[in-house]
């Protein structure tokens, strides 16, 4: 065999491994699940004794304040819901909306590598920073805004607000804090509703084809089954049309729709005239819950 035909050989195999590469690449998750939903509250504390006390779901982190901004979680299993104001924050009609959620990624810089590949825009990297009591700063957490999902770039003044959070492991065991409110689910029979998991989240569109071929590049090699992908072991992401891009409601898997409907009922919370098993709305600052088992 002469030099030229090695030559030529070899530049074969180098165009079948880089293909072989980038359709292993393209073929990996962006994102492992939805990490948490955010809500946000004029008074956070409110709404998290409501999912706490009342509906007595597991903590996640209680309500603190970080860098202005007043945040505590509850735990659903598989995902966690925050209750959260920002500094500057406009009264809500409700007092709480459903405003988004944010994705675990595998790796942070990874992922943006990852989107950036595939065409998906996203906006400046925001570590929260924070100052201990020695004087040393602390990255908390990083979040970053998937921008054609989302109607504006900060969560402040956003109706729907999709992002990437990746905590620092000094700060947070994202594993580790999951297992522990599984097994505070289980422990305590899902509370009085009999909670296992949260199901979906189900998103409303304006546009449902431009927002569907949006959620499909991000969510890619995860296929839509009549409009439902499933992310990870977390909740799946419905997308619906709708008047305005916002979070419509949540779904939450029950052991028992009945056991759930006579709680909601005998404590004057469920939404009788609905055709389904939820919240009534009133009652719970806005936000819609739907129960299925």
């Amino acid at each position: 065999m002469n030099t030229r035909t090695v030559v030529c050989a070899l530049a074969a195999l180098l165009v079948v491994a880089s293909a072989v590469y980038g359709q292993r690449r393209s073929a990996e998750p962006a994102i492992r699940q939805i990490d948490h939903v955010m809500i946000k509250a004029d008074d956070p504390r409110e709404v998290f004794a409501f999912f706490t006390e009342t509906l007595g779901l597991p903590i996640a982190w209680p309500v603190e304040e970080r860098g202005g901004v007043v945040s505590g979680g509850v735990g659903f299993g598989n995902v966690n819901v925050e209750a959260i104001r920002f500094p500057g924050q406009k009264r809500l009609p409700s007092r709480a909306q459903l405003t988004g959620f944010g994705f675990e990624p595998s790796s942070l810089r990874t992922c943006l590598d990852e989107l950036q590949r595939r065409g998906v825009p996203y906006g400046p990297v925001r570590p929260l920073i924070v100052t201990d009591s020695r004087g040393a700063k602390q990255t908390l957490f990083t979040n970053v805004t998937l921008l054609g999902l989302s109607d504006t770039a900060l969560p402040v003044d956003a109706g729907l607000h999709i992002f990437l959070s990746e905590y620092s492991p000094s700060y947070v065991d994202v594993a580790g804090r999951r297992t522990r409110i599984g097994r505070e689910l289980v422990a305590s029979g899902g509370g009085p509703l009999g909670v296992e998991s949260m199901r979906e989240v189900v998103v409303g569109t304006s546009d449902i084809e431009t927002m569907r071929a949006r959620w499909q590049q991000l969510l890619n090699p995860a296929r839509a089954v009549q409009g439902v992908w499933q992310v990870g072991t977390g909740p799946a992401i419905r997308i619906v049309p709708a008047t305005e891009n916002r979070v419509e409601e949540l779904v939450v898997r029950v052991t028992s729709i009945g056991r759930a409907k006579a709680f909601l009922r005998a404590d004057g919370l469920l939404a009788e005239a609905a055709p389904d098993v939820a919240l009534d709305p009133l009652r719970a600052y806005g936000i819609k819950i739907r129960f299925v088992e």
